[in-house]
C-alpha cells in the first residue's frame, strides 16, 4: 500500500499531538535549557486543535500502511507593503516530522510536496521554514528538496 497524504482536520488533533512528540524530543535533546522534554503538556491535543481550527493554518498527515507516520503544519502569511518591503505572501511551515521508523521512505518529501502544491493552488509562490543548525539531517533534507538557505540567525546564550 502506498503512502497516503491527506489534509488534516480538527478531528486529527490528537494524532498530530502524538506525532509532535518525536519533533519535541529532537529539540529537547539538542537544547535542554530551552525545550521541554516531550510530555502531556508540550503540544496538547487542544493546541493542535486550535491550530487546525484557525483558517490561516493548514496541515497534512501521512499514513504508511494505514499508520500515522508524519505530519506538516503550516501557516498562510500575508505581509503588507512597508517602506522597506513589497507586499508578499508565503506559506510558512511551522512543523514537519516523520516517525523515526518511517524515515527514508519519501514521507517527508510527500508532505513537503503537498504543502508546495497547496501554495500553488492558492497562487502563493513562496514556501519557507526555519530549522535548527544542529539538525543536519533536516538541513540536508530541505536542501535536497529544493529549499535554499536565505538567512542565518545568531545568538549568544548568557554564560
Amino acid at each position: 500500500m502506498p503512502v497516503e497524504i491527506r489534509a488534516a482536520t480538527p478531528e486529527d488533533a490528537g494524532t498530530i499531538s502524538v506525532l509532535n512528540l518525536d519533533v519535541q524530543q529532537i529539540h529537547a535533546e539538542a537544547h535542554p535549557w530551552r525545550f521541554k522534554p516531550p510530555g502531556p503538556h508540550t503540544f496538547t491535543e487542544k493546541d493542535a486543535q486550535d491550530l487546525l481550527s484557525n483558517p490561516g493554518y493548514f496541515a497534512f498527515l501521512a499514513f504508511d500502511e494505514g499508520t500515522p507516520s508524519g505530519y506538516l503544519v503550516a501557516e498562510i502569511v500575508y505581509r503588507h507593503e512597508t517602506a522597506r518591503q513589497f507586499a508578499h505572501e508565503l506559506i510558512y511551515i511551522h512543523e514537519i516530522g516523520v516517525r523515526p521508523g518511517a524515515r527514508r521512505k519519501g514521507i517527508g518529501r510527500l508532505l513537503l510536496d503537498a504543502a508546495k502544491a497547496h501554495a500553488r493552488s492558492l497562487g502563493i509562490p513562496t514556501v519557507t521554514l526555519d530549522t535548527w543548525s544542529f539538525n543536519e539531517g533536516a538541513l540536508r533534507f530541505f536542501q535536497k528538496n529544493g529549499l535554499v538557505p536565505v538567512s542565518v540567525r545568531f545568538w549568544s546564550k548568557g554564560e
